[in-house]
């Protein structure tokens, strides 16, 4: 019997999803939700399966998209020059950024692949009151209908892949 719990099946399958279409070179991914703790967490799951396969893996909270995130962590990472941190990536390795608000227009664009994790109250619990950035975000940017994968991730060690199609 495999030692392999639910989090980790996943987090290898979404790291073999993001290489269908980005086989070497330096790779930018962002892993997107309302909660940037939980964001940070399943970013660090998914960095492990990245270097489970020996690519070197960078992760990066952000606040908020951080509208220097282009200019600090992307365009140097990608340049081969030394990031925000110092350290320069090899010439092939995984940029993965989480934080809120990663779908916004302003850095859409930035990534190669990107994740939205989502998060639902139980059934029969009543939905919490959004703050208005929140459901501007949500209403404005669909970031459901931006990412190249949805997570349900309320329960964090049962995360599930959602198929947003209406096939």
């Amino acid at each position: 019997m495999s030692s392999e719990n639910a989090v980790e099946t996943l987090q290898r399958s979404l790291r073999d999803l993001m290489r269908q279409n980005n086989r070497a070179g330096r790779v930018v991914v962002a892993v997107d939700a309302l909660d940037p703790e939980a964001a940070e967490r399943f970013a660090g799951g998914f960095q492990r399966a990245i270097a489970e396969e020996g690519t070197a893996v960078f992760p990066v909270p952000v606040a908020d998209a951080a509208p220097e995130v282009r200019e600090r962590l992307v365009a140097p990472f990608r340049a081969g020059e030394p990031l925000g941190f110092g350290d320069v990536a090899p010439a092939d390795a995984v940029l993965v950024v989480s934080g809120r608000f990663l779908h916004a227009p302003e850095v859409r664009g930035l990534w190669n692949f990107s994740i939205w994790l989502e998060s639902n109250p139980p059934i029969g619990a009543p939905r919490p009151e959004l703050p208005d950035a929140e459901k501007q975000y949500l209403r404005t940017v669909r970031p459901k209908a931006a990412a190249s994968v949805i997570v349900e991730n309320s329960d964090p060690a049962h995360p599930v892949q959602v198929f947003g199609d209406f096939c």
